[in-house]
């Protein structure tokens, strides 16, 4: 055993850290990997990570993937067009906005994203995210209050008070629609009233901002900004946020004019007005909802779901019922008759190239450009891991993060918003076939398709229908509260975090919930290594493994070893500093406090001593004692820590007790270096736990003594620590 105290391993084993031929080194792998003939592979190798639709090309193979990308992007392609407008409706823009992501998402995923199958579009978290910014921003404006304070609001407030966002034409052409009163925007504009222009433009600030932040992030690591967001929070937060989308479409769905509110409890407040509003239900618009929704569950889980295996590709459930739904209301002229509120006016062809006004966001809406970002980041690559692992290959997280914000830098560019990957179209996507991102430029096709020539047609769609299609595909969101028991009986814990986020979501806002959610998470975190595991260790009978003496039977009893052996779990840091103190006093059974009381009364002969905890303290003294403390797996210490351990040390050599610290690593030792302690420390810290088998005689039989001579070693080193 002869290295057996670290000091001496690592003055023997340790290299220099300061190798001078280190930085030459580098210097000549920098110059071989930039400048050398091996240079042009390095290059090569840059341009496939930044652009990994060069390496998909390279390695395609047409017959056996090109059939598989065709059927499934053209399914993709036809799902995208009814969820498209209705996430841009969920958005609290015109359905054509829906669109436009529809397809320059997907297009741009296909040159940077490094996933197979995810398909990029709208979904409903983001879009919920946007159209709480946009009623924030039209109440801050006070123009989703009253109508007759627009003029005065408008000249208030400096952005839409310049001449482009003049709104005498909203108030002549827009008092009405369908036959009864527009009340403020609680019923949403046609596309070409200067509302809609306003909200698209701070819908496109938001995705530039949030677009250049990821692109930033992403080339800079930050990939791995999802670790701090564990599941069961992303999971709570998702299942909130159904229940907000659900708000945001019940007027939709029951025909009522409902202000859309603003800021925490509007979820409550809404619902509020909902209910006393609820005699003013029209029954057409609930009626058509009720009938499509029917039919979709039908479709999407007993048939698709159901024979998934027989189903080459899925029944495009959402087309059917949006193209039925406009057929019927055409020919019924449920508009003009009923007056049911329909989607109207679709433009065809692509929008005009427009770069948004940044400082619409800069003013106030920076924090959740960046938010909604992150979120639609986190989504996207949760199923693009998934995906990747079902099917055995890798991404990367980093240059996911550049194309989701590349996505959303084109998309605003051409009147979109931040788009992100959808767990359903994705899941469609995959179990179609689908072999590469090849298929999601089919998926753009068709939906170009509609924007330049069959847009206009879905003039007479009930808007009630595209509820009805957002709601459906909320079914998994809302399958996570069926979890909740299972995930009590798993991890109080991560329940909690369930509950937290999801209470705090529904009842404040979604931007506060994440945030909540986040640092709620983190909190357990630190609560966990505040209350670390610790317990004092024995060796199992039999073997010569240390396992705690209170879970195990039977341990080993050595009396007369003098020797006490302690498991701490986790870090030494300020959080925990004086947890680990008192647990290594109360554990050892060796209370410094406690031994240096026994030992003044043993100093006091007239005083004769009647505490029997301080007698006991005095027989453990015949002999001297030694605290080792397992730190194995302590994976780091910071300031407060080092203080805390010299304290234990120092406290402990007061009383004539050895604290040993075993199998400490290198960045633990290295902060002792750095604190200027190892002076005074590298005599207790210990290699591993031969030594101290072999020279406390406790396992003298067991074979890691390596017979007599190991055993003589052992003892001769740990002997001289005890000569004064």
């Amino acid at each position: 055993m002869e290295y057996a105290y670290t000091s001496k391993f690592n003055e023997r084993f340790k290299k220099e850290n300061g190798d001078r031929g280190a930085l030459y080194r580098k210097l000549q792998k920098l110059c071989r990997k930039y400048v050398s003939s091996h240079s042009r592979n390095y290059y090569q190798n840059c341009a496939r990570t930044t652009f990994p639709f060069l390496g998909t090309l390279r390695s395609y193979k047409v017959k056996d993937y090109l059939a598989n990308d065709v059927i499934s992007g053209l399914t993709v392609g036809v799902m995208q067009i009814p969820q498209g407008m209705a996430y841009a409706m969920l958005s609290s823009l015109p359905p054509i906005c829906g669109l436009y992501i529809s397809f320059f998402g997907p297009l741009v995923y296909f040159f940077l994203g490094t996933s197979k199958h995810v398909s990029m579009g709208c979904i409903s978290i983001v879009s919920l995210m946007i159209a709480s910014v946009l009623d924030d921003a039209l109440s801050y404006s006070g123009l989703n209050t009253d109508q007759s304070l627009i003029a005065q609001n408008l000249t208030a407030h400096a952005v839409l008070s310049s001449p482009e966002y003049n709104m005498s034409s909203y108030k002549q052409s827009n008092s009405t629609v369908e036959g009864f009163p527009l009340p403020g925007v609680s019923q949403g504009q046609l596309p070409d009233t200067p509302i809609n222009r306003f909200k698209i433009d701070l819908a496109s600030a938001l995705s530039l901002i949030s677009g250049i932040t990821m692109i930033i992030l992403g080339r800079f690591g930050f990939g791995i900004i999802t670790t701090y967001m564990p599941e069961p929070m992303v999971s709570g937060f998702t299942s909130a946020v159904a229940v907000q989308i659900i708000t945001a479409q019940a007027k939709h769905i029951f025909g009522l004019d409902v202000v859309r509110h603003n800021g925490y409890y509007k979820t409550i407040k809404t619902w509020i007005d909902i209910l006393r509003g609820i005699d003013g239900t029209q029954w057409l618009p609930l009626l058509i909802f009720c009938f499509s929704f029917v039919i979709l569950y039908i479709v999407k889980v007993h048939i698709n779901i159901r024979y998934k295996t027989k189903l080459k590709v899925p029944i495009p459930a959402d087309l059917i019922v949006v193209v039925l739904a406009t057929v019927i209301a055409y020919v019924a002229k449920l508009s003009e008759n009923n007056g049911l509120n329909v989607v109207r006016e679709i433009p065809a062809g692509f929008p005009s190239f427009r770069p948004p006004d940044l400082s619409l966001v800069f003013s106030r809406y920076l924090k959740d450009a960046i938010m909604i970002g992150v979120v639609a980041f986190t989504q996207t690559v949760s199923i693009a891991k998934i995906l990747a692992q079902t099917n055995n290959y890798d991404i990367d997280s980093n240059q996911e993060m550049v194309a989701y914000g590349a996505g959303s830098v084109v998309c605003s560019l051409f009147s979109g918003y931040i788009p992100a990957g959808s767990v359903g179209r994705s899941m469609v996507q995959e179990g179609a076939g689908g072999k590469t991102q090849v298929a999601s430029l089919f998926g753009c096709l068709v939906v170009l398709v509609v924007i330049v020539a069959i847009g206009p047609l879905f003039y007479h769609l009930p808007k009630c229908v595209l509820s009805a299609v957002v709601l459906m595909s909320l079914r998994g969101m809302f399958l996570q509260y069926t979890e909740l028991p299972s995930l009590w009986r798993k991890s109080k814990i991560d329940f909690m975090i369930w509950i937290v986020t999801a209470a705090s979501t529904i009842i404040l806002d979604a931007e506060i919930g994440i945030i909540i959610g986040i640092v709620f998470s983190v909190f357990t975190v630190t609560f966990r290594t505040q209350r670390t595991d610790v317990y004092e260790a024995g060796l199992v009978e039999g073997t010569n493994i240390f396992k705690s003496t209170e879970r195990y039977q039977p341990i080993r009893s050595d009396e007369g070893s003098h020797f006490v052996a302690i498991h701490f779990h986790g870090p030494v840091y300020f959080a925990n500093a004086e947890h680990f103190m008192r647990t290594v006093y109360k554990k050892s059974g060796l209370d410094p406090k406690v031994l240096r009381k026994a030992k003044k009364q043993e100093a006091k002969t007239l005083s004769p001593m009647t505490d029997s905890d301080s007698l006991a303290k005095i027989e453990m003294m015949n002999g001297r004692w030694k605290v080792v403390i397992d730190f194995t797996t302590v994976n780091f210490v910071d300031l407060v820590g080092v203080k805390t351990i010299k304290r234990v040390y120092t406290d402990y050599q007061s009383v004539g007790v050895d604290l040993l610290l075993v199998g400490c690593n290198d960045e633990v030792i290295k902060m002792f270096i750095n604190c200027d302690v190892m002076k005074d420390l590298s005599q207790c810290l210990m290699t591993s736990m031969e030594p101290l088998l072999c020279g406390f005689n406790i396992h003298r039989t067991n074979s890691i003594c390596n017979g007599r001579e190991g055993l003589v070693n052992g003892c001769s080193l740990l002997e001289s620590k005890e000569q004064p």
